[in-house]
């Protein structure tokens, strides 16, 4: 059964959507207590301990394979595990819940046209019918169905550091392609997420010393294990092991599902309202993706696991 689920990418890209949905909730909740970067490092900080025992264990056996792929892993790390994250803490001090969700939804498209430039891939016609289907019922979730929100829209510094965000997630989607088949993807995770916390640790020294902290209580510290738990290593996960068996550009269809779970996830825990143009927006969104599922029958080459 569980091997089963391990082959299904579009399954696994669905729980890796759910719990990035969850993750803008967290964050939004923990802004007002933590800044950016010390909530990026809190997280990667709870990943690597609980990862501890693994990743440990998968450099004596990898250790060789590391040295040889540092650059990229690091560049991984740096682009995925931290960058992105990073940006859209930063960058929601900045901008609108509604500009930042809108730009973090043209992710697919920044990945296709990347892929394209970068890797050369080419894709089929109804993955690109797919994408437009889902690009508008994101639109319809996030104006709320409304042509004059959308028109209205505002671009300042934060919608900036968004399309920052929106561009290094692409990067990383893209070369972990790249490296899947050279390592287990387990591995591949693991590196990144220990090299994306050494990363951040000068970064965090100098905000502590600059930004004050509020008191931390244990509604904070559960958004944080949520964080560190789930988007940061689960998502991770089923992402990678996605990417690794379709590509990043049939992969990234799933990602205009983070908006629709993110405000299903908002009215049950922030008491948000969901309304009727939000749910006939999600409902493209899933059939947009469902779309993606329908697959030639062929071999499908799958990553080696640890």
């Amino acid at each position: 059964m569980i091997q089963r689920l391990g082959n299904a990418p579009y399954l696994l890209l669905v729980g890796a959507a759910l719990f990035w949905g969850g993750n803008a909730v967290a964050g939004k909740f923990l802004a007002g207590s933590l800044p950016p970067v010390t909530i990026s490092f809190t997280r990667l900080g709870i990943g690597v301990l609980i990862m501890s025992p693994v990743i440990i264990k998968l450099f004596r056996h990898e250790r060789a394979a590391l040295r040889e792929h540092f650059k990229l892993l690091l560049f991984l790390a740096v682009t995925g595990v931290v960058g992105f994250n990073l940006l859209i803490y930063w960058a929601v001090n900045y901008t609108t819940a509604i500009n930042a969700t809108l730009l973090n939804s043209t992710s697919p498209l920044f990945i296709f046209l990347l892929s394209a430039l970068l890797i050369g891939e080419k894709m089929e016609l109804k993955y690109w019918v797919s994408m437009a289907i889902s690009m508008v019922g994101v639109l319809i979730v996030i104006t709320h169905g409304s042509i004059e929100r959308m028109l209205t829209l505002q671009f300042n510094i934060g919608d900036l550091i968004m399309v920052l965000a929106v561009i290094s997630w692409s990067l990383y989607s893209i070369f972990i392609k790249k490296i899947s088949g050279k390592l287990p993807s387990l591995a591949i995770f693991g590196f990144t997420l220990a090299l994306g916390f050494m990363v951040m640790i000068p970064a965090v020294a100098i905000e502590l010393a600059f930004v004050p902290v509020s008191k931390v209580n244990l509604a904070e510290w559960s958004a944080l294990f949520y964080i560190g738990i789930f988007p940061s290593i689960c998502s991770f996960l089923l992402w990678n092991r996605a990417v690794a068996m379709i590509g990043p550009s049939k992969a990234s269809i799933s990602l205009n599902l983070i908006p629709v779970f993110g405000t299903v996830a908002a009215f049950f825990i922030l008491g948000e309202v969901i309304d009727i143009p939000q749910i006939i927006g999600g409902c493209l969104v899933f059939i947009g993706v469902f779309i993606t599922s329908f697959t030639k029958k062929k071999s499908v080459h799958l990553v080696e696991e640890a």
